[in-house]
């Protein structure tokens, strides 16, 4: 499991952390972890000036992100898992919401944006719920769109039962 130190501290105390550290790297890169975690406007405001200092005092091109979790599509499950270099994305440019095409009805949803957080969700129009999260700045949503023909089929076949029981009781009895 990854350290975090600064789990207990509010926001309030993380900004006087970042004030306070000056040019300690490791303790920005740890402070930079921890709102990694958290989505709120005010943290993704810190985030974007802890990204920006780290950049100015490593002289790189792009900023890790210590062991932040990250889930892919082979890797769904396994939410452990150290995430790869990721390029520094100031999260005051992400917009509060996006839209999201219903698979069904192809009615436009709003979605909020905040990061890594599942949203139990449905459409507006035709009421299938979805699944959306955001993460790392891409919107991945899952519609559970019942098979008609499934449900179909298997009524047919009760119905086609009961008609041949009922044959065989109408044989039976006469």
């Amino acid at each position: 499991m990854v350290s975090r130190p600064y789990f207990k501290h509010r926001i309030e105390q993380i900004e006087a952390l970042v004030r306070s550290s000056g040019s300690d790297l490791k303790t920005l890169r740890a402070i930079q972890h921890e709102l990694t975690f958290r989505s709120r406007p005010k943290a993704r405001t810190i985030r974007a000036k802890v990204d920006d200092l780290i950049l100015q005092l490593s002289g790189e091109g792009s900023v890790l992100l210590p062991q932040a979790r990250h889930a892919t599509t082979s890797e769904a499950n396994d939410a452990s898992s150290p995430c790869p270099v990721q390029p520094a994305v100031p999260n005051n440019t992400m917009p509060d919401r996006v839209a999201v095409e219903c698979a069904k009805c192809k009615t436009m949803n709003f979605v909020s944006t905040l990061d890594g957080v599942v949203q139990h969700l449905s459409c507006s129009n035709c009421k299938v719920p979805y699944e959306a999260r955001f993460w790392y700045g891409v919107m991945r949503t899952t519609f559970q769109v019942d098979d008609v023909h499934k449900s179909g089929s298997a009524s047919i076949k009760w119905v086609v039962a009961a008609l041949a029981c009922l044959v065989v009781l109408a044989l039976i009895l006469k």
